[in-house]
């Protein structure tokens, strides 16, 4: 039986690797100023969508000026919602396909998250694996489409919590960790309640929480 599981360890840690591997590539295979977002997104089909959420979640807490955070949560809206609709990877709608992004940005998104997935893939583990079901991945899904629509709202505190939602669940969804991918789901949705009650409880609460986090 422990060699059973120890198998199975393996193989989602492979999986990960390849995922590692598939973001250094997106870079590496083309040296042009633009890269077409569809061609990073057929680079990261292998890996479902994990991935693809993964970096575009990235792209919403690393610090940006607005409207940035809420340009690139658009691309996690049309995600999320395919993988709530079940699709098993994710793919760009035919108007966005002539879409492109600078390479140094696509290069410094890629940089990141490669960098934290090596350092925490070694904690990630194939755990509660009914969270990997299809059922189960389509309510998943579900919450990352109302988290990364929650972030296109011009709200105080809307961006960082819920996008850290996001991003820890895509790193539950790349190894097969059920367990961080509620985890994840657990911080999106108190991001959002985090959210709602600044706008009730006003600049005070905000300046708070702010202190708590930085």
């Amino acid at each position: 039986m422990r060699d059973e599981n120890n198998n199975t360890d393996q193989k989602y840690n492979n999986h990960t690797a390849h995922a590692t591997k598939a973001i250094e590539d997106v870079v590496k295979s083309s040296s042009a100023d633009r890269v077409p977002i569809n061609d990073v997104i057929n680079a990261m089909d292998a890996v479902g969508f994990g991935l693809v959420m993964m970096i575009f979640a990235f792209g919403i807490i690393i610090p940006t000026p607005p409207p940035f955070p809420s340009i690139i949560s658009a691309p996690l809206v049309v995600f999320s919602f395919q993988m709530f609709i079940g699709y098993s990877s994710p793919r760009l709608p035919k108007k966005f396909a002539n879409l492109s992004v600078k390479r140094s940005v696509l290069a410094m998104l890629v940089q990141k998250s490669s960098t934290v997935i090596r350092k925490i893939e070694r904690f990630l583990k194939p755990r509660y694996l009914f969270m990997t079901k299809p059922f189960a991945e389509r309510i998943t899904g579900f919450f990352m489409l109302f988290f990364s629509s929650f972030i296109l709202l011009p709200m105080p505190l809307s961006n960082y919590i819920p996008g850290l939602g996001i991003l820890i669940a895509s790193f539950g969804m790349l190894s097969k960790d059920g367990l961080v991918i509620i985890l994840g789901i657990t911080v999106g949705c108190f991001g959002v309640g985090v959210s709602v009650l600044t706008i009730f409880l006003g600049i005070e609460f905000i300046t708070n929480i702010k202190s708590f986090f930085y």
